[in-house]
């Protein structure tokens, strides 16, 4: 003789065997609502506008490339990627004092705050005084110029970051060091 199914359906009605449409008709409820709402919250972030991230993510990108190249001229490492560093662990590692790079480190490790906070809440906002650092270089290198918002300034900032990581080919550099002794003769170009 065969088992009876505890239920079946049909169609879209449950058919009760031993009361279970009945026990079951208050959780079905809770799960349907709970269900509606985690679905609501998912339809709400993936109709977010994600340019922002992406802007974002496309600065902090192409620094950490800059900032690779530099971290193998300066270390002379031949395997960084074999390191697995954090951004944050290479951004710490550039100096922070006597070097042109020590004045934008501070706005690199910025930057990469503002895109950890991407990645920890998609619905971030960026406000200027969450890049109140990555402002005071702009206010220099790109003196008088005014940005909309703060996503403006982050990707004015990549190039100034980028300029301060780049690593001059060595034939170049020694030229501009040998240059640089008639133009300033205390002065020492191409020397980190």
């Amino acid at each position: 003789m065969g088992q009876t199914p505890l239920a079946s359906c049909s169609g879209d009605k449950m058919h009760d065997k031993d009361g279970i449409t009945d026990t079951m008709e208050h959780h079905w409820r809770v799960i349907d609502a709970e269900f509606n709402h985690l679905n609501a919250r998912y339809l709400t972030m993936a109709a977010m506008d994600y340019e922002v991230i992406g802007r974002v993510l496309r600065a902090h990108l192409i620094i950490e490339n800059f900032l690779n190249s530099y971290l193998v001229d300066l270390f002379g490492l031949e395997n960084l990627g074999d390191l697995r560093l954090t951004f944050s662990q290479k951004a710490k590692m550039l100096p922070t004092s006597k070097s042109g790079v020590a004045w934008i480190r501070p706005g690199i490790l910025q930057l990469n705050a503002v895109r950890n906070k991407y990645g920890h809440r998609i619905d971030h906002i960026v406000h200027f005084p969450d890049i109140s650092t990555i402002m005071e270089v702009l206010s220099v290198s790109r003196s008088g110029q005014k940005f909309g918002t703060p996503i403006e300034a982050i990707e004015a900032f990549a190039p100034v970051a980028c300029a301060f990581l780049a690593v001059a080919p060595k034939h170049l550099s020694d030229a501009l060091a040998e240059v640089s002794k008639f133009v300033h003769p205390a002065a020492s170009i191409g020397k980190r």
